[in-house]
């Protein structure tokens, strides 16, 4: 009998997956995407980043990608007529998505090409795109569902130092079965990101990625989420006139035993998805043996289905760096003696007075000042959102360096003494406001607080160091409380932990953990890592 409720409740699941795959499969989707940087006169930084993270994003939604990076205006003309015409035959969904220089003239909204050379307001409807020309392209394939998306409220060609003139972009009336979607409201202007996307891409990608979520609710979230990263300086907007239903992506129902259910109906929808998460993140850490990563597991899922095996692992993980540690304190013991003096440091007391004492290898770590030159490359800093499985990568490099300080282009900034002054949490750069961050040469057992910034974001830390698992390695912990976003973060608390290797001042790895607030807007849990490539 169990054996025959196995096989039914098989075949039901597979029968459902048909089902749901024939709904998505066996319609059509067909997206083009154009993301223009290389302007002449007004290069943007991050058009070609958040085409590919739509990309991704649209591909994992069932798409079928057209793209275009830094098109001319031939080339975007060419381009939308194919789509144009596939669309006519495959039917089902079409999505276009613009990321550039956008501009609103006379009450229409034109897309500039890379090549134009536009030198007055008058010229932009000979040298750019009409953007109602794409919708009325998609409009005629009388496909089911038609979706226009415009990232366009970049910087301003002609006149530096506002965003696509002085209006925003126009409204633009959505035909039946379409919706027109705006980085930010009529008339008003947008982020072009701080870091490699923009800030209204970033949002949408990941929630994109949420399943059994209605269109209209995508969007919604959206406009929270990225209202709350603005301080409230930018509302993304939309115009909609579908008729059916959309769904980015589904995911398969909860099969149950035929009994009396004892959970509330919503955390039976609810379960599968962070089940999915949780599963993601575990095979992700399962072997690790940093202790932070299993930590910001345990954390996260106090009550999830691996939690056991995460301690588990910790105590592996402590037996490893408790034997690393002794080995290399054996070594040290039997080394040749010299009869050279013990180096002396200062050891902190609460007199003004320092105290001399040696220093023995065993609680000083090799990472000191090092010298670096401006426009060296470090290596590359993969950022990994373990909740919606985004990746994005920052070339870290020496941006400055001064007589005072050197920065990163990953946000990290150490002050010539060896002093942290400001230092990446997953997505965040975290500013040294009061207090102290940690300092270099780091100590195993050092621990400090300090009061930190981030734009709208204030808050407080604090730290310790302790000993990694390789006996050069090093791992500063650290408990913080944020709070800003007009109340949207209040009392948001969360880890970090970075993992410190001989001779380098960024860290190697990291994972950022961050707790929702009761009742916040968009305040979903973030699970972030990082990790330094060569």
């Amino acid at each position: 009998m169990k054996l025959l409720a196995k096989l039914l409740i098989l075949t039901c699941v597979l029968s459902w997956t048909y089902v749901v795959r024939a709904q998505v499969q066996g319609e059509s989707r067909l997206a083009l995407l154009i993301g223009n940087a290389n302007y002449k006169s007004s290069p943007l930084k991050n058009p070609v980043n958040d085409v590919r993270l739509m990309e991704a994003a649209l591909t994992d939604a069932g798409f079928t990608i057209i793209k275009a990076e830094n098109a001319s205006r031939r080339e975007m003309q060419r381009i939308v007529r194919d789509f144009g015409e596939r669309l006519k035959q495959s039917g089902g969904v079409g999505l276009f998505y613009f990321a550039g220089h956008g501009v609103q003239v006379k009450g229409a909204n034109y897309l500039v090409p890379v090549d134009a050379d536009i030198r007055a307001e008058d010229e932009v409807a000979f040298d750019s795109i009409d953007a109602q020309s794409v919708l009325e392209k998609m409009e005629t394939a009388k496909n089911r569902i038609n979706l226009l998306i415009l990232d366009a409220c970049r910087d301003n060609p002609f006149a530096k130092g506002s965003r696509s003139g002085t209006a925003g972009l126009a409204t633009m009336s959505a035909p039946s079965g379409s919706l027109v979607a705006y980085s930010t409201s009529p008339g008003s202007v947008a982020s072009d990101g701080t870091g490699n996307n923009g800030l209204y891409t970033q949002h949408l990608a990941a929630v994109m990625r949420m399943p059994d979520m209605p269109i209209e609710e995508v969007f919604k979230r959206v406009r929270a989420n990225v209202r709350k990263d603005s301080a409230n300086q930018q509302t993304p907007w939309e115009n909609t006139a579908l008729e059916g239903n959309f769904y980015f992506k589904k995911s398969p129902p909860v099969v149950v035993a035929a009994v009396t259910p004892t959970l509330a109906p919503m955390a039976a929808t609810a379960a599968p998805n962070m089940m999915m998460v949780e599963l993601a993140y575990w095979e992700s850490i399962k072997n690790s043996n940093r202790p932070f990563e299993l930590e910001a597991y345990v954390e996260q899922f106090p009550s999830g289905a691996f939690v056991g095996l995460a301690k588990a692992r910790l105590r592996e993980v402590a037996r490893e760096i408790k034997t690393a540690e002794e080995a290399r304190l054996a070594r040290i013991a039997v080394a040749p003696q010299t009869t050279a003096q013990p180096q002396m440091i200062a050891m902190a007391t609460p007199s003004s007075n320092p105290v001399i004492a040696p220093m023995t290898s065993s609680a000083v770590s090799p990472i000191s000042a090092i010298a670096f030159t401006e426009g060296q490359r470090i290596g590359t800093l993969v950022v990994h959102d373990r909740v919606f499985n985004n990746k994005a990568e920052i070339k870290v490099t020496v941006t400055e360096k001064s007589a005072t300080y050197t920065a990163f282009s990953s946000g990290d900034k150490i002050a010539t003494d060896g002093q942290v002054l400001a230092v990446r949490f997953g997505e965040v750069v975290l500013n040294q406001v009061r207090g102290a961050l940690w300092k270099f040469p780091l100590r195993v057992g050092d621990k400090g607080q300090a009061d930190v910034s981030s734009g709208g974001l204030n808050g407080s830390v604090q730290w310790q160091i302790k000993a990694g698992a390789a006996p050069s390695d090093l791992v500063v912990q650290v408990e913080f409380a944020l709070t800003g976003g007009n109340g949207a973060m209040s009392s948001r608390t969360g880890t970090w932990s970075g993992d410190y290797s001989a001779k380098q001042q960024i860290p190697v790895a990291t994972s950022f953990t961050l707790r929702a607030a009761a009742g916040g807007v968009g305040t979903r849990p973030q699970i972030v890592t990082t990790s330094l490539a060569p």
